[in-house]
């Protein structure tokens, strides 16, 4: 976590100001990302990229080669910088990786195995990104199922974060414990 906030940026200084330079400088970076970072959850080349959610590896920015095999909660922000770039189709599919775990947890763990296929830090702190990431995919295609999805979210997080004073962070996605921490619903990646 952290450099992805780099591209974020770079596009959304594009959108704003309108400087072709940062634009060029995102797509070159955004083309080496979908090169080296981009990995389908499981390895058969039979399965259409439909039935195949891909992630984005974390990789050695020397070599390309993967690092680990896991994904974090703060990675489902990148759906909506994909959705910004104009590549709404793998922001779909993008998106449905993160919703597969949200139906499996009723919650985004804080980091996630594909290879071993379960959670290595199962802490969920209500972060904002895959709501987000809900809410641009309905933006940009106004199709009813990101509503559903939103819904989804909301109930989760009612029946679970809710606590007598505000919400709370799960300290486990799988337990549904709640951590004695309070947290806002206001994060700095708004």
């Amino acid at each position: 976590a952290g450099i992805d906030s780099y591209f974020e940026y770079l596009l959304k200084s594009f959108i704003l100001f309108g400087d072709e330079k940062e634009l060029s400088r995102f797509s070159n970076h955004y083309d080496s990302i979908v090169k080296y970072m981009k990995r389908f959850s499981v390895d058969d080349s039979n399965l259409s990229i439909y039935d195949n959610p891909y992630y984005f590896a974390n990789v050695n920015m020397k070599t390309g080669k993967l690092q680990n095999h896991w994904i974090d909660s703060l990675s489902a922000a990148f759906v909506g910088v994909q959705i910004l770039h104009g590549d709404l189709e793998a922001a779909i599919l993008h998106h449905a990786l993160f919703y597969g775990l949200w139906l499996k947890y009723d919650a985004l763990p804080e980091r996630y195995n594909w290879y071993l296929k379960k959670c290595e830090y199962a802490l969920y702190p209500l972060r904002p990104e895959f709501a987000e990431a809900t809410y641009l995919l309905f933006q940009a295609t106004r199709h009813p199922f990101y509503l559903f999805v939103g819904e989804k979210i909301y109930d989760s997080i009612q029946m679970y974060n809710k606590a007598r004073c505000g919400y709370a962070t799960l300290n486990s996605v799988i337990s549904k414990k709640k951590k004695d921490r309070l947290r806002l619903c206001v994060d700095t990646t708004a």
